[in-house]
C-alpha cells in the first residue's frame, strides 16, 4: 500500500502546481482544481497505457466530463480515460460560457457600424421632413449679417451668394437638380453648367484652397450672366423682384408642362421651391422681401392640392345634369322619340325637369313649366368661351330632403337631386400668343356673370379664381349648360414673359455676303464652299 500511494502524491502535487501557475484562479477555485485533478489522478491507468488511454480519451462519450466538472467523484472503473487537471479547467470555462465568443463578436460588429461625425450626415440630404441646418458660431454669424448678407449690398450679389451656398449645402439629386435649375431660370438666373473651368480636375488647387474658395470656384449659379434671356444688372427696368409671382409661375405652368398631373412630383417641386424659401429667411439675406416670401411659402404648401382638384375636375366635369342636357339637346334624344318618352330617356327627361325646377332662377322656371312637351326646348347658341370663377353657392342640405319626398310620392324616387349654382365671368387665359388677347387688354368690369348648375361635389373642388375653357349651350327657356370642358386653370396661374425666352439665343453676326444684283447667290456659293466634301481619290 505505501508503494501505491507514493505516485498518487507526486501525481496530485504536480496538478496542484500545475493549476497555481497556469489558471490564475482565486484559492477556492484552486481547491477545486485540485479535487478534480486527484479525481482524475486516482482514475488513470497506468503510465505503461498512457498513450492507449489518450486514444480512448479522443472516442469518449461527451456527458462523461460532466460528472468530472461538477467535482463529484467517479465510479466509473480503473480503465475509463479521463482529462488531467489542466484540461478540465479549460472544460469548466468552455461550459461555463458558451455564448461569451459569440457575445465578444457581435459587440465587436455592432461598434464598428456607429459613425459619428461627417460620416453620419452622409445620407443626409437636407430635404427630410424635420430636417434643421446646423447651428452657425456666433462669429459666422456677425459675418453674414455684416459682410455676406449686408444691405448695403445690392440684392443680385446677395442672392447669388445664398444660392451658391444653398446649393453647397444641400445634397441635390438629378431631378431636384432640374426642377431647382428650372426655378432659377424661370427668375432670370443661369444656372446651366460651367464648361471648360477645370477645377473639378485640379485636385492640388482644391486641397489647398478653404470652403469659400471651393465654393466659389465649383459654383454655377451667377446673377447677371449667361446672355440677353437673363437678368442684367445693368439694364434692371426690365426686371421686378418677386418671390410669389416666380412660384405661380412655376407650379402653375412648368411644373404641369413636365409631369402633367403627377401628385408626386408636384409635391417634390413645392417643397422644394419651400425649401429654399425657409433657408432665405433663416439667414435672413433679404428682409425687405420677406413678407413676399411669406406668401410665397403659403402658396407652396396648398398648390399641391388644388392641383389635384384641377386634374379631378378635368375627368368628373360637366357632371350628371350638363351631360343629360347634351344628351337631350344637343345629341338629339329627345327629337328621336317621335312623342313616346319612355325607359331610359323618361328617367333623363324627369332628372332634368326635377333638378331646373328645384335649382334654376325663379324665371327660368316659368319658362319651363309654361312647355309640358320636352320636344318644344331646344338650344338657341353654342359657342366656346373662357370664364373665371366669380362666386360658388352649394345647395342647402334641407333641399335633398324635400326633392327625395316629393320625388318618392310622386314614384320618381332617386331620379333627380337638387345643383348648385356657379357664376362665371367671361376671361382669358394668358399664353404668348399675339392674335390673342392679354388679360389688361380684356375689359370685363361691365360685364355680369353667367349662372350654371353644377353637382356639389364639384362645386366643393372648385375654387374662386379657377378659369374654365369650355363649349356653353343656351336652351330658349334661358338655360345655359356646359357641353364639353376644353381646359381648366388653377386660381393662382401666371404666365411670366420669361417663358417665352426658353428657346431663345442670343443672335451671332453673319460674316457671309449678302446677295446682290450682280451676285444673287453668292450667301448660297459661300454656304457650298463650307460644308463641301472632298470626293475621294479613284
Amino acid at each position: 500500500m505505501a508503494e501505491d500511494t507514493s505516485p498518487q502524491t507526486n501525481d496530485i502535487d504536480i496538478a496542484t502546481a500545475t493549476d497555481e501557475s497556469s489558471s490564475g484562479q482565486s484559492d477556492t477555485n484552486q481547491d477545486k482544481g485540485t479535487v478534480i485533478g486527484v479525481e482524475a489522478d486516482i482514475s488513470q491507468p497506468n503510465r505503461e497505457d498512457e498513450n492507449g488511454a489518450e486514444l480512448e480519451n479522443e472516442n469518449a462519450e461527451p456527458g462523461y466530463d460532466g460528472e468530472a466538472i461538477n467535482g463529484t467523484p467517479s465510479n466509473a472503473p480503473n480503465d475509463t480515460p479521463t482529462s488531467d487537471g489542466d484540461k478540465a479547467s479549460v472544460a469548466i470555462d468552455i461550459r461555463a460560457h458558451p455564448d461569451a465568443e459569440s457575445e465578444t463578436k457581435k459587440k465587436k460588429r455592432k461598434s464598428k457600424n456607429k459613425k459619428h461625425g461627417a460620416a453620419a450626415r452622409k445620407g443626409v440630404t437636407g430635404f427630410e421632413e424635420f430636417y434643421a441646418d446646423a447651428p452657425i458660431t456666433p462669429a459666422e454669424a456677425t459675418q453674414e449679417k455684416n459682410e455676406i448678407y449686408s444691405e448695403s449690398r445690392p440684392f443680385s450679389e446677395r442672392i447669388e451668394q445664398c444660392l451658391q451656398r444653398y446649393r453647397a449645402s444641400r445634397r441635390l439629386d438629378s431631378e431636384r437638380t432640374m426642377l431647382f435649375n428650372k426655378y432659377l431660370w424661370l427668375g432670370g438666373i443661369d444656372a446651366s453648367p460651367r464648361q471648360f473651368t477645370g477645377f473639378a480636375e485640379d485636385r492640388e488647387a482644391l486641397a489647398e484652397a478653404d470652403a469659400d474658395s471651393i465654393r466659389q470656384m465649383t459654383a454655377t449659379d451667377f446673377v447677371g450672366t449667361g446672355g440677353s434671356r437673363f437678368y442684367n444688372p445693368v439694364e434692371p427696368q426690365d426686371w421686378t423682384v418677386d418671390f410669389h409671382g416666380i412660384v405661380r409661375g412655376f407650379l402653375s405652368r412648368v411644373v404641369p408642362s413636365l409631369y402633367l398631373y403627377d401628385e408626386t412630383a408636384n409635391k417634390l417641386a413645392a417643397n422644394l421651391v419651400k425649401n429654399f424659401l425657409n433657408y432665405i429667411l433663416m439667414h435672413d439675406v433679404c428682409p425687405e422681401y420677406n413678407d413676399d416670401i411669406g406668401r410665397a411659402k403659403a402658396l407652396c404648401d396648398f398648390a399641391p392640392i388644388e392641383l389635384r382638384m384641377m386634374h379631378e375636375l378635368l375627368q368628373e366635369m360637366p357632371g350628371n345634369f350638363n351631360t343629360i342636357c347634351k344628351e337631350l339637346f344637343c345629341d338629339g334624344e329627345v327629337y328621336k322619340s317621335q312623342g313616346e318618352i319612355t325607359g331610359e330617356l323618361y328617367d333623363k327627361v324627369v332628372s332634368f325637369r326635377v333638378t331646373v325646377l328645384t335649382s334654376a332662377q325663379g324665371w327660368i322656371q316659368q319658362r319651363l313649366m309654361r312647355s309640358s312637351d320636352p320636344t318644344t326646348t331646344h338650344v338657341i347658341s353654342e359657342t366656346e368661351e373662357t370664364y373665371i370663377v366669380y362666386a360658388i353657392h352649394i345647395p342647402h342640405p334641407s333641399g335633398y330632403s324635400i326633392v327625395e319626398e316629393e320625388l318618392e310620392a310622386a314614384g320618381h324616387k332617386g331620379k333627380g337631386v337638387p345643383c348648385g349654382l356657379l357664376q362665371l365671368k367671361k376671361s382669358i387665359i394668358d399664353h404668348g400668343y399675339n392674335n390673342i388677347l392679354r388679360s389688361g387688354q380684356f375689359k370685363i368690369r361691365n360685364q355680369g356673370y353667367q349662372e350654371f348648375l353644377l353637382e356639389e361635389k364639384l362645386l366643393k373642388k372648385l375654387s374662386k379664381d379657377m378659369k374654365i375653357r369650355a363649349i356653353v349651350c343656351e336652351l330658349d327657356i334661358g338655360l345655359r349648360f356646359i357641353k364639353e370642358i376644353k381646359d381648366i386653370r388653377v386660381s393662382w396661374d401666371l404666365f411670366l414673359p420669361q417663358m417665352l425666352m426658353e428657346g431663345w439665343k442670343d443672335p451671332v453676326p453673319n460674316e457671309r455676303p449678302p446677295p446682290s444684283v450682280s451676285h444673287p447667290d453668292a450667301e448660297e456659293k459661300v454656304m457650298a464652299t463650307e460644308f463641301a466634301v472632298d470626293e475621294p481619290k479613284s
